[in-house]
């Protein structure tokens, strides 16, 4: 909870001569406001005989009504006695507020609850009051007496958060295409790796014992092209640039190894040719990697799939190390039952499998690190470090909000509210926020001007 309290003193000149209100206002937060006024009665009226009414009354420039307060009635000694006596025999009714001698002077004060009255948030309230002097047998009404005004003022609460990090054209494409990743994130292929749970990698699809890579085969064509597609982007890209391009290609367990071999090492390389023939990209810029038999592939598609013989196709290849006589047990095993089964469900996944990745990398962004610390700054209310160092990067319009704020809190206001509009004309939502809060303070000052 945000608190802020301000006094205002006011000396008014209502309609009576010498009539004056020394006018308190003081807010608690947003949950209350405690308003004080002192009241007297002028001494060309204070006569015995008579009383002056008060009837204050609060009206707002926002809300078309007027919120009635309770009265307060200064009456002279003889004007006190002649309403006790009819009252004590039923001529008039009950007081309803103070009733101060006519020489006292009283403070007045009242709170109110913004939960009750929102609209004392918006706009001017202004309080004044009906006054009435009243003798024996005469009521003379004297006209609305002014008290003072008062606005609220919220709290100004900035907006901002960390820029980010200009990765260029290669971090653009990230946000849509996990399969690129920077290169700091890394991460050399082994056999142990289980692809098609990497979610960020893209894999093709070969024909059976084929090396040939077809663009229209099952769903190549979109990947295909995605590929191609941000890998010249990059390339293009004077602020990001490709550091490696990891293919791996793989076939499945049947047959034998070194023909299996032969096409995982096949695949992986038709696809590092068919990016170079859209793209120009070095060999050096590519990792192939023969993964030979998918066998951790297989492993783990066998263990997410329940089906019968899965326990013990599973114990067969844990405890089996040569792959050859692996593969004869897993056909052998209950008739062949279980291996029917792979053939149909699962080893025809295997015997396509291309996949890839793509690392990049950028030119430091540091514009980004400047404001970044710079709001850290900020964080700790430390303004003046954080505008020396946002001087550092004041062309960079991620900057603009963040100069704002610096401005705003360091008392100068314009130049805040400059920077608020740049940024918030460049899209920026919080600046847009800041700016907004700006002009409500504004003109709350004005109001209680």
């Amino acid at each position: 909870m945000h608190y802020i309290l301000f006094l205002l003193i006011i000396i008014a000149t209502p309609v009576l001569a010498q009539h004056s209100h020394d006018f308190k206002v003081q807010w608690h937060g947003k949950d209350s406001v405690r308003v004080e006024f002192a009241l007297s009665v002028p001494t060309s009226l204070a006569t015995s005989n008579y009383s002056v009414f008060h009837a204050p009354y609060l009206s707002n420039s926002i809300v078309a009504d007027t919120l009635r307060l309770e009265p307060v009635v200064f009456r002279g000694e003889r004007n006190r006695r002649y309403a006790e006596r009819a009252r004590f025999f039923g001529d008039k009714a009950a007081p309803v507020g103070q009733e101060p001698a006519l020489n006292d002077t009283i403070i007045y004060g009242l709170t109110l609850p913004v939960a009750d009255y929102p609209w004392l948030l918006k706009g001017r309230n202004a309080v004044a009051m009906q006054l009435e002097k009243e003798g024996c047998c005469e009521v003379e009404t004297l006209g609305d007496a002014y008290v003072g005004h008062f606005a609220y003022i919220p709290p100004f609460i900035p907006y901002y958060s960390p820029v980010e990090d200009n990765t260029g054209k290669a971090g653009e494409l990230q946000r849509t295409n996990p399969v690129l990743q920077h290169i700091s994130k890394y991460i050399p292929y082994d056999e142990s790796r289980v692809l098609r749970k990497e979610g960020d990698m893209l894999f093709v699809n070969f024909p059976l014992d084929k090396t040939t890579l077809l663009h229209d085969f099952r769903n190549n064509g979109p990947i295909l092209d995605t590929i191609v597609s941000i890998t010249r982007q990059i390339m293009a890209d004077t602020t990001s640039s490709v550091k490696l391009i990891q293919i791996i290609g793989l076939a499945s367990v049947e047959g034998s190894i070194k023909h299996n071999c032969w096409l995982a090492d096949g695949r992986a390389r038709a696809l590092m040719k068919h990016i170079q023939r859209h793209v120009a990209v070095p060999d050096s810029l590519f990792e192939v990697n023969n993964g030979c038999e998918g066998w951790s592939e297989l492993r783990d598609q066998i263990n997410d799939t329940p089906f019968e013989g899965q326990r013990e196709l599973l114990d067969i290849i844990d405890n089996t190390p040569d792959p050859n006589l692996r593969e004869r047990r897993i056909k052998r095993l209950m008739g062949g039952r279980p291996y029917q089964y792979l053939k149909e469900h699962i080893l025809q996944d295997q015997r396509n499998s291309g996949y890839l990745r793509v690392y990049y990398d950028y030119v430091p962004d540091t514009a980004a690190a400047v404001i970044n610390d710079a709001l850290g700054l900020m964080n700790n209310k430390d303004y003046a470090a954080a505008l020396k160092r946002l001087l550092l990067a004041k062309h960079d319009p991620r900057a603009f909000n963040a100069l704002g704020i610096c401005y705003y809190m360091l008392g100068r206001e314009a130049e805040a509210a400059e920077y608020f509009e740049r940024a918030a004309l460049l899209g920026n939502a919080e600046a847009a926020k800041n700016l907004q809060q700006v002009k409500i303070i504004w003109q709350a000052r004005v109001d209680n001007q």
